[in-house]
């Protein structure tokens, strides 16, 4: 390298003011370094500048500077015309191959076996997943990163070690490495290796030329940050975004986690019907409909498993637990969504103190395995403080705090003037009173004003009045002199995460508190009294703790998420019910540039 130009390859910023090749890209070692020929890029030149690549695949939990870039402007008619000029548009099936692997058997095999820089294994193998990457580094030298369920690998696609001249020509090679965009998936065929030079990266150096299994038909935009865009193609979102797609992924660890915590305690799951003839096990307003088997009955979507897992419990399955979709036609906020996520467990012989230690464990265990995710996989979420949820968690008592909040004493909650009485203490005290002021209502209404905002740390509120709770059982608070539940609230950062009660197992006891409840009804709770569930009551209910907490509340603790939709793989109700009609063009500030668009008639390409 005598000439002048010949340094620019070794040092791309000192030769500024030396003529530059449109196609020049230079190798991963200069890959962040900003070339002056990516501001003359070509439209016609599709690769110049998707050169970026996921943060942690070069160093975990280092942040790196976006450099701004200027994205080329594609028309999808032409891109059409390429893949079909290339016989790409075959959208072939994937055929048994005994040498296919996923990227995360890849790494975990040859991580231990290519230890050296440089290092190849004889090897064979077949990798397939999405493009994320590619860097032209010559006209016969191609980097192409592939990501496949969230892990990663590099092909070193090299035109001289394709299988020879006689095998493909260096015309068809330039043609497929321009053809090939970010978002297309591909297979590869290679020997797995290791590079040289300070990354040494495990990699494939592919031994033909991949193949396009799907080609994508939009770009992929570099940044998408528009939220009802997001929200709208939320497809789009999950490739763009990573703290989308890790939130969704940390949403099963955490169901998965709950599921074997139970499960290793001898519990078994079922699952349990979610439509029936009446909704009943919480206080909600149903949705309604009707069954073209029963035309003349009204039947409801569950609003809470609770009656069924008891029932089992009655036929001798003394440990027991749900984990899925409960509905309830009620308001749409950050935190609520008609549909939502519940798990819920019933074990016989279990007290409020031992359902309070069963939470402890499972919400301290929940916090430890997504600070270890984020340390290893999950490392676009935010750090979680494990040490924040150290056992025993507080406790505080409902109707102390309440009083000592007032500065006076609540009055006999049962007697027939109560309702009226904790109204007055509202207007003295310059609360608003609800829109049904019911006495449990007045009752939540107190606890949020004055106890609920003392919750930030993990937090349990306990020995609610009785008429909170009505499947409760319920005994005589001797500090107070009033009737409490034998229940338990767990709040984190002042939001409810899980409900606990020592299940109410008297048949004559629970139609007296079902008979309450009908005093309290209004347009969303439609309390009734549940024969079918008294009756089966007679045959036995042993003395049991029942939990029951909210997935999704749980999952936006532990990913930070300041909204139940950022949770939900396809957003909340308000998202979901428009998404039958065509969303909105994907629109970002990078990837308005990078998509210009065109209605050509592509159902007129014969593919």
């Amino acid at each position: 390298m005598n000439s002048p130009c010949g340094l620019r390859f070794l040092r791309p910023y000192l030769c500024r003011d030396i003529p530059i090749p449109r196609r020049a890209v230079y190798l991963r070692l200069f890959s962040t370094t900003k070339c002056v020929a990516s501001e003359e890029a070509s439209p016609d030149e599709p690769n110049v500048n998707l050169r970026q690549r996921p943060i942690n695949v070069y160093l975990k939990g280092t942040k790196r500077k976006k450099t701004p870039t200027k994205a080329p402007i594609f028309k999808n008619d032409q891109r059409l015309e390429k893949l079909k000029a290339a016989n790409a548009l075959e959208w072939p099936r994937i055929m048994p191959d005994k040498r296919a692997v996923t990227i995360e058997e890849f790494h975990r095999h040859y991580r231990g076996i290519l230890r050296q820089s440089g290092a190849q294994s004889p090897d064979l193998v077949v990798v397939r997943g999405r493009i994320t990457s590619i860097r032209i580094a010559s006209s016969k030298l191609a980097f192409i990163d592939i990501i496949e369920n969230g892990y990663t690998v590099q092909t070193i696609v090299n035109f001289s070690e394709l299988g020879g001249l006689a095998d493909i020509r260096e015309k068809e090679f330039k043609t497929w490495v321009n053809l090939v965009r970010r978002g297309d998936f591909i297979s590869l065929f290679g020997h797995p290796c290791k590079t040289t030079g300070y990354l040494e990266e495990l990699s494939i150096r592919a031994k033909e030329m991949p193949v396009i299994l799907s080609p994508a038909l939009h770009v992929l935009p570099l940044e998408f940050e528009d939220p009802e865009s997001r929200v709208r193609n939320r497809h789009v979102d999950m490739l763009v975004n990573q703290l989308t797609s890790d939130t969704i992924r940390a949403r099963s660890e955490v169901i998965q986690f709950i599921r074997n915590f139970l499960l290793n305690d001898q519990f078994i799951e079922v699952q349990t019907p979610i439509i029936a003839d009446a909704a009943g096990g919480a206080i909600a307003k149903p949705f309604t409909t009707v069954a073209t088997e029963f035309p003349e009955k009204q039947l409801a979507l569950r609003i809470a498993p609770e009656l069924w897992l008891k029932r089992m419990i009655m036929g001798g399955i003394d440990r027991v637990f749900e984990i899925g979709p409960v509905f309830r036609n009620e308001g749409l906020d950050g935190t609520h969504n008609p549909e939502f996520s519940t798990c819920e467990f019933y074990k016989a012989y279990a007290s409020l103190d031992e359902l309070i230690t069963m939470t402890e464990e499972m919400i301290s265990g929940i916090a430890s395995h997504v600070s270890t995710l984020r340390e290893t996989r999950l490392d676009s979420l935010p750090v979680v403080d494990a040490g924040g949820f150290q056992r025993p968690f507080r406790r505080i008592e409902f109707i102390p705090a309440i009083e000592e909040g007032l500065g006076e004493k609540l009055p006999d909650l049962n007697s027939s003037s109560a309702t009226e009485e904790l109204v007055a203490i509202f207007e003295n005290n310059s609360i608003t009173v609800p829109t049904s002021p019911t006495l449990p209502r007045l009752l939540d209404r107190l606890c949020g004003t004055y106890i609920e905002s003392q919750c930030e740390e993990p937090t349990f509120i306990i020995h609610h009045p009785a008429c909170m709770a009505p499947l409760s059982k319920s005994f005589l608070d001797k500090k107070t002199g009033q009737m409490v539940s034998a229940r338990a609230e767990l709040f984190i950062g002042k939001n409810e995460i899980a409900n606990m009660y020592e299940e109410e197992n008297s048949p004559y006891e629970q139609r007296k508190k079902f008979e309450q409840q009908t005093k309290f009804k209004d347009d969303e709770n439609k309390a009734v009294i549940e024969e079918s569930y008294l009756e089966a009551m007679e045959w036995g209910l042993p003395p049991t703790g029942g939990f029951g907490c909210g997935i999704d509340r749980l999952i936006m603790l532990f990913t930070a998420a300041s909204r139940i939709s950022d949770v939900l793989p396809f957003g909340s109700l308000k998202n979901v019910v428009n998404l039958g009609s065509p969303a909105p063009r994907v629109a970002s500030s990078k990837s308005a540039k990078a998509l210009k668009s065109d209605k050509g008639d592509t159902k007129k390409i014969d593919v």
